[in-house]
């Protein structure tokens, strides 16, 4: 497990903004999750957001807190954001993200990693 506090694991500033942009589409009266897991997945797997970090563990113990209460996201550190993005789009199809993570969650990365901008 990588130690997810090291901020030289964070992508770059430029994909942390272009991601958090994301967040206007939920603004949208045509609003598609879909497609907005399809922007997501794209901008993590072209830019390499964090594919060299292996934090499955955290994912499976603390992500699941996020998961259940996607309002701690309002307060969560950016390494946790990321980490959450990256180990989501990693290991899990666009299918299998739609039927499990409710687009609440997702709003509420994006509204924080705004914060981040």
């Amino acid at each position: 497990m990588s130690n997810i506090h090291q901020l030289n694991s964070l992508p770059k500033q430029t994909t942390i903004n272009l991601i958090a942009s994301y967040q206007g589409d939920f603004k949208h009266d045509n609003f598609s999750y879909h497609q907005l897991l399809e922007k997501l997945q794209s901008t993590v797997m072209h830019n390499h957001f964090m594919d060299q970090e292996d934090n499955a563990a955290w994912m499976n113990h603390r992500g699941n807190d996020y998961l259940a209460n996607p309002n701690l996201f309002a307060h969560a550190p950016l390494t946790y954001l990321c980490v959450f993005l990256s180990e989501t789009f990693k290991h899990n199809k666009l299918s299998q993200i739609e039927k499990k993570i409710s687009p609440s969650v997702f709003e509420a990365i994006l509204k924080r990693l705004n914060d981040f901008k």
